[in-house]
């Protein structure tokens, strides 16, 4: 969080708050108060108006995993401790021990996990190699489809109601822009109860999209109340961004419709408020074209030797012979 003299900046990890917040300690100053951290009473109270930046859902997921791909990231640094995966699995097997002694099955799929999960396949596989889309794919349906594993990906995640409604990056956006959100009560487990929650409080007054970031930052601070010269507008303009993650593809390389889906499913509420429903990404390739029976083996042959069949007439339509012979004539007379 970025505490300047007329705005308040609150940083979303993989959004460009990193430099956001950049150049807006070249242009107007601030004081850094931690990374990510959530207001406090006071600056609640101050009158500042609030910033905050956002994503495109794909490509924020699709950073974090780039960003562990390099060893970087808090995420990365809890999915590939061992320690961490065997308490999980610990505290499992006690679940089910007591739902065993009560009667009470274990049909909970997203609760169940393979049995090869485990820190070495987070750092040897998921994490080895930003060229492997399969990898990807593996990662963001454990990260976003499996419930056991909510508690491990984020302080408060696994026991928060909002976890059982929305996946990891709309979790972090309430606690850092929507005001009350520790005290969400367990009924703020689906997509209306959020949105009504970040009606009441969200209290950020101004978003910059990762997408505009230049033309939106400019936007923004304008808006409360900063000045910017020619000079500086074309520096916002042209200026790199910083602490990027990299890989080797864009998102249509990585993403398959399952985890496409997926994120659809879990980030419904980022997708709705900001408009990215048609920014997914797009499948790689086009999805085969299904065949009637039998079509397949004349499509293969020369043209030639395709055979047009005309159009069945059924009985009741069919002219006599002779009655079309005499049209025929008469339209050759003409």
């Amino acid at each position: 969080m970025l505490i300047c003299n007329k705005l308040i900046f609150i940083e979303l990890q993989k959004t460009g708050s990193t430099h956001i917040k950049q150049l807006l300690r070249e242009l107007v100053g601030g004081v850094n108060d931690g990374k990510h951290n959530t207001p406090d009473a006071r600056l609640l109270g101050c009158g500042k108006p609030f910033i905050g930046s956002v994503r495109n859902p794909w490509l924020w997921y699709l950073s974090l995993w780039s960003y562990g791909c390099q060893r970087k990231g808090e995420l990365f640094q809890r999915l590939t401790n061992e320690k961490r995966w065997q308490r999980m699995r610990e505290k499992g097997e006690a679940r089910r021990a007591r739902e065993a002694a009560s009667g009470a099955g274990d049909d909970d799929a997203d609760r169940r996990l393979p049995a090869d999960w485990c820190a070495e396949r987070a750092k040897d596989y998921w994490y080895a190699d930003p060229d492997n889309a399969e990898a990807f794919r593996e990662w963001i349906q454990a990260v976003l489809g499996r419930r056991a594993l909510r508690h491990m990906l984020m302080a408060g995640y696994g026991k928060s109601p909002i976890g059982k409604a929305a996946g990891l990056m709309t979790y972090r956006y309430f606690n850092l822009f929507v005001n009350g959100t520790d005290a969400a009560s367990p009924m703020m487990n689906n997509l209306l109860s959020l949105k009504m929650l970040d009606r009441s409080g969200c209290i950020v007054s101004h978003f910059i999209r990762n997408e505009s970031l230049a033309p939106d930052f400019i936007r923004v601070v304008e808006s409360c109340g900063v000045k910017l010269s020619d000079d500086q507008r074309e520096h916002i303009l042209s200026a790199r961004k910083v602490n990027t993650s990299t890989r080797p593809h864009g998102p249509d390389y990585y993403y398959d419709e399952a985890s496409i889906k997926l994120v659809a499913r879990r980030e419904r509420f980022i997708i709705d408020k900001f408009g990215y429903r048609d920014a997914r990404p797009a499948l790689a390739t086009a999805a085969p074209v299904r065949l009637p029976a039998g079509a397949a083996a004349v499509a293969g042959k020369p043209a030639a030797q395709r055979v047009r069949k005309e159009p069945r007439v059924h009985k009741e339509h069919r002219v006599p012979r002779a009655q079309r012979a005499q049209r025929e004539s008469a339209v050759a007379a003409v």
